[in-house]
């Protein structure tokens, strides 16, 4: 009898601490459910407070284009840093920077003929990065292979063929500055010395003089260097150039030969950056907006890495 007893009670323990752990797994997976359902509602709010901020930005621009002022300037609403908008669970920081103010990749090529005066742009913005100016003649390969001479095309092509997975130049404008990676001699510490002085618009996207950094204006004219570049961005003052021809009366640009084509004093493209932080959970929105009759369209939407990693408030 008493051992009868004794595997009753070894038995009762057993299914007892059977049940525990199964209520134990089902406290974990339900707790694991609730915050992957948490997870995914924070982000689906981020989303949505992101394309909010986005329409912040269309509205911005909108107000801007209503005031029909003839050139943009970094003076302008539109280029000031908005302030956090607080919202529910967390805030939108909404950001917009002129695209035209960047040196514009796809400009080399114009019409299927080559740019010289964009070529030699390009090239010299290189040097001034202390980058090789013959990375200029891979992009011209790369948008439109026939007019890079042969000695960069056969080589540019050896470079990509014996690449995993292999393939050839585009032949084509670029859709983004992020295939700039793709091209021969291009690796992470160039692209990211590249990055925030150029964009890939429509070849006949015009360079704003008024909102281009001291690189990019240093880069139109041969002897220009660094300080040149803060002289005229200095040059330029609150309100900016009122016209190329002002731009071009600069003392300093007097001896020296500075092609106008491609140059402007107004934008008609922009990036808005919109970051929502909600909880722990941070979401950026990049947003290309071009002003096109009399109006702002979204040209293109991509995520980006937020500029505050997750979990850091």
């Amino acid at each position: 009898m008493t051992r009868q007893r004794g595997v009753a009670l070894v038995t009762v323990l057993l299914v007892v601490a059977l049940a525990a752990t199964v209520c134990a797994a089902l406290v974990v997976r339900q707790q694991l459910s609730i915050r992957g359902s948490a997870n995914q509602l924070q982000a689906r709010q981020a989303w949505q407070y992101a394309r909010g901020g986005e329409q912040l930005a269309l509205g911005v621009l909108r107000a801007d284009l209503r005031i029909g002022a003839s050139v943009d300037h970094r003076g302008e609403p539109w280029a000031q840093r908005l302030p956090a908008y607080p919202v529910d669970g967390g805030e939108v920081r909404v950001d917009i920077d002129d695209l035209a103010g960047r040196f514009n990749l796809n400009s080399v090529v114009h019409q299927g003929q080559l740019d010289a005066d964009a070529l030699a742009r390009l090239q010299r913005l290189l040097r001034l990065l202390q980058l090789d100016p013959q990375l200029a003649w891979q992009l011209v390969d790369w948008i439109s292979p026939g007019l890079a001479p042969d000695s960069v095309h056969r080589q540019a092509e050896r470079d990509y063929l014996a690449r995993t997975p292999a393939y050839r130049p585009a032949a084509r404008a670029l859709r983004d500055t992020s295939e700039l990676r793709l091209l021969a001699g291009v690796d992470d510490r160039v692209y990211q010395r590249l990055l925030p002085h150029v964009s890939a618009l429509p070849a006949t996207a015009a360079l704003n003089l008024n909102t281009a950094d001291a690189w990019v204006l240093a880069s139109l004219a041969d002897g220009l260097g660094m300080q040149d570049g803060q002289r005229l961005v200095a040059a330029r003052g609150a309100s900016g150039f009122a016209s190329v021809d002002a731009f071009l009366a600069q003392p300093l640009l007097q001896q020296r030969w500075v092609a106008r084509n491609g140059l402007a004093v107004r934008s008609n493209w922009f990036v808005a950056s919109s970051e929502a932080a909600i909880g722990a959970r941070r979401l950026r929105l990049l947003s290309v907006l071009q002003r096109e009759g009399g109006d702002i369209r979204v040209v293109s939407r991509q995520l980006a890495p937020p500029l505050v990693p997750e979990n850091v408030r």
